[in-house]
């Protein structure tokens, strides 16, 4: 190919290249269909709350969502073609199988479920956008994934509660067929990796990963042995851990969490309140420093405000007013 394919995705975690089930299944399918290509991991807060991830360039072309990166890969390299006219239909039904039931219940579990969405995924996803971005960006994708969720379910009247269960049943009922698909081969179909392979290890290995509390999901897929070990060996493969690139990252976390306390410190009482000096030169610091709070201080206000106001124009503050009719009998 001509030009140059530049892949733009979420940053990582839990030692995974990504920490988006969809970046990691756009790099794993890449990476088999060996197009010449260049990783970027997207760290800017404001093109992580604007744009959609994952992304691909290509030219003056952009291709935006898994759907439109996985049909410009089959347009220039579709490997898939090479299996059996028997083995590729059937893995596009295993495919769809996978989508229709097992990516649903994946993504109640990390947007819809309180305990592992606010404990894990938000926890992840949030290191890397500032607030208020975090909740304008992360609602959005947890909104989104539960209109999909019930937009299967033909009533308006069906609550997610009520359907949690049957969702998660399905989702395990679809790893026991791929796993015993699967069986001892290297991968899916003809021990060479297809797009299904790519979509398992996407999905499967942020299951497999993330620190999920009391997830049926997570323990049944750890009881599917050859599918963790399918996990295990696409990543040592394709996406070799660097112990460098691990321990820079640590530095770089520590660094932005003594910014933050720093910050802290600053605008504590404590800091506000020092001994008097009885030095010119001391008092005049000290009203240097009051004037630089003080402008600190209106900006914060000023920035709080608009970050109120923003969130009641896109409607992620909202208050009900809530009228009852109150009936006054006369007694005789």
């Amino acid at each position: 190919m001509s030009g140059a394919v530049v892949l733009y995705v979420w940053p990582g975690e839990w030692d995974l290249p990504s920490l988006d089930p969809e970046c990691l299944t756009a790099l794993c399918y890449l990476k088999y269909s060996q197009i010449e290509h260049t990783v970027q991991v997207v760290e800017k807060h404001w093109d992580l709350l604007k744009n959609s991830l994952p992304r691909l360039t290509f030219k003056n072309e952009v291709y935006s969502g898994i759907d439109e990166i996985i049909d410009f890969i089959k347009q220039n390299k579709n490997d898939d073609f090479l299996l059996s006219d028997k083995n590729y239909p059937d893995m596009l039904a295993i495919l769809c199988l996978f989508k229709q039931k097992f990516i649903p219940a994946f993504n109640a579990l990390c947007w819809l479920d309180n305990e592992n969405t606010y404990t894990v995924i938000r926890k992840a996803y949030g290191k890397h956008l500032w607030f208020p971005f975090s909740l304008i960006k992360l609602k959005s994708i947890a909104d989104n994934a539960k209109n999909v969720i019930m937009s299967s379910y033909r009533s308006s009247h069906v609550q997610f509660e009520s359907i949690s269960q049957h969702i998660v049943y399905e989702s395990k009922e679809c790893l026991n067929i791929i796993s015993s698909k699967l069986g001892e081969n290297l991968f899916m179909f003809e021990n060479k990796p297809s797009l299904l392979d790519a979509y398992l290890f996407g999905y499967l290995s942020v299951l497999y990963k993330a620190p999920f509390i009391n997830s049926a999901l997570k323990s049944h897929l750890l009881a599917s042995s050859n599918l963790c070990s399918l996990i295990t060996r696409i990543q040592r493969e394709q996406f070799p851990i660097d112990k460098e690139e691990i321990e820079s990252k640590r530095v770089k976390e520590l660094a932005s969490r003594m910014k933050f306390l720093s910050w802290l410190n600053f605008f504590s009482v404590k800091s506000w309140f020092k001994q008097p000096s009885s030095s010119t030169t001391s008092k005049l610091t000290e009203i240097e420093e009051w004037e630089k709070r003080k402008s600190q201080l209106i900006a914060l206000s000023v920035a709080l405000s608009a970050m109120i106001v923003y969130a009641f124009a896109i409607g992620f503050i909202r208050i009900d007013v809530i009228k009852t009719d109150v009936e006054y009998v006369e007694k005789n």
